[in-house]
């Protein structure tokens, strides 16, 4: 059999078979995780052999630096409606016209490279650890449209790469696109991992802006613990250019805290579950199932706590209704007192009599 008729073999089984789950996932929903995950897995080999084909043809044509642009975009076109995703995203014209810069973003899951496809502008290069260019069709794709390996292991290496990376951005007047992260959280609620400091080095190594872009969070849409793969919006949000000309290395930890609460600010603003959140000490999650059970609630919890009028602190709400409760028990208490008394004078007239 030749090689050909193996791979449309395989082809046709796993085709038949991501049919065959999502078919019966309307009946059995894990099963239309699995079978919606094998559909952007497809997905995403046939647009990485579109890419290295791309990549080969537009360097050809002095065009390399649009490899990932074009390939990020069939991607995202193909796949969202496979899996009934719509992304929306505000501020997008700051991506198309800040060049050469930085691009940041918050990173969750697998599913990010899918929106970043979406989120790509023209003449942008990814960054990525040196390890995914072993892999078939998406690695070859990688190293063929000049995104920047970075080795972990190799504190020198990695430099190397960053000073490449510049020296490409100045050449070409294009992006790079850092995870600053470093990994995928994995967040169920609105938050992220502390932020490394590689691509903050780049910006005030090379004087080039930082575009921060936040994904809110789609734990709705994508649990890989979960099992959940389903329809759904994603917002995400551009924020404006963070300069970085004048700064030096001795303004690195101010620059990625303030970047990072920025980010982190408007991630908790666009995230579903950010509408949800009370000012406690409690989870949104924890505050409903409270409330759920007839327990306080967050507003409840903050009565009892105690409030402020006009400059005076009042006593806690459980205080003071402690106190008016003892105060009602005492005066039953006396009234009952003075009554058994009344009685028992009418008990002992009626005994006499």
């Amino acid at each position: 059999m030749a090689v050909s008729e193996v791979v449309l073999t395989v082809l046709s089984i796993i085709i038949a078979l991501t049919m065959s789950l999502n078919i019966l996932g309307l009946l059995y929903r894990p099963l239309q995780f699995y079978g919606k995950f094998l559909l952007c897995f497809l997905s995403m080999t046939a647009c990485a052999s579109y890419g290295v084909v791309a990549s080969i043809l537009l360097s050809l044509v002095g065009k390399k630096a649009l490899s990932q642009w074009t390939t990020g975009r069939v991607f995202s076109a193909l796949t969202c409606p496979l899996i009934g995703l719509k992304i929306d995203i505000k501020n997008e014209e700051i991506l198309k016209k800040t060049r050469p810069a930085i691009i940041i973003a918050n990173h969750q899951t697998e599913l990010d490279v899918l929106l970043l496809g979406r989120i790509f502008p023209r003449y942008c290069s990814v960054t990525a650890k040196s390890s995914l260019k072993y892999i078939p069709f998406l690695g070859w794709f990688m190293m063929l449209s000049g995104t920047v390996f970075i080795d972990r292991q190799n504190r020198g290496k990695a430099i190397k790469a960053l000073d490449g990376a510049i020296n490409a951005m100045k050449k070409n007047n294009q992006c790079v696109f850092i995870f600053p992260e470093g990994t995928r959280s994995y967040y169920a609620h609105p938050d992220m991992l502390p932020f490394k400091r590689g691509a903050f080095h780049l910006a005030i190594q090379s004087g080039f802006p930082i575009i921060p872009v936040v994904i809110s969070n789609y734990a709705h849409v994508f649990s890989l613990r979960k099992r959940i793969l389903q329809s759904g919006t994603i917002d995400i949000q551009v924020l404006d250019p963070v300069e970085t000309k004048g700064l030096s290395g001795d303004d690195l930890d101010d620059l990625v805290e303030a970047t990072r609460s920025k980010m982190l600010t408007v991630l908790k603003t666009i995230s579903p579950q950010g509408t949800k959140e009370t000012v406690t000490d409690f989870d949104a999650d924890d505050t409903t199932l409270l409330s759920a059970s007839g327990a306080p609630t967050g507003a409840d919890l903050a009565d009892l706590a105690g409030t402020i009028e006009n400059g005076v602190a009042l006593e806690p709400r459980l205080t003071r209704d402690t106190e008016v409760s003892a105060a009602v028990s005492e005066s039953t208490a006396t009234e009952e007192t003075a009554l058994m008394s009344d009685v028992s004078k009418v008990i002992e007239l009626d005994n006499r009599n």
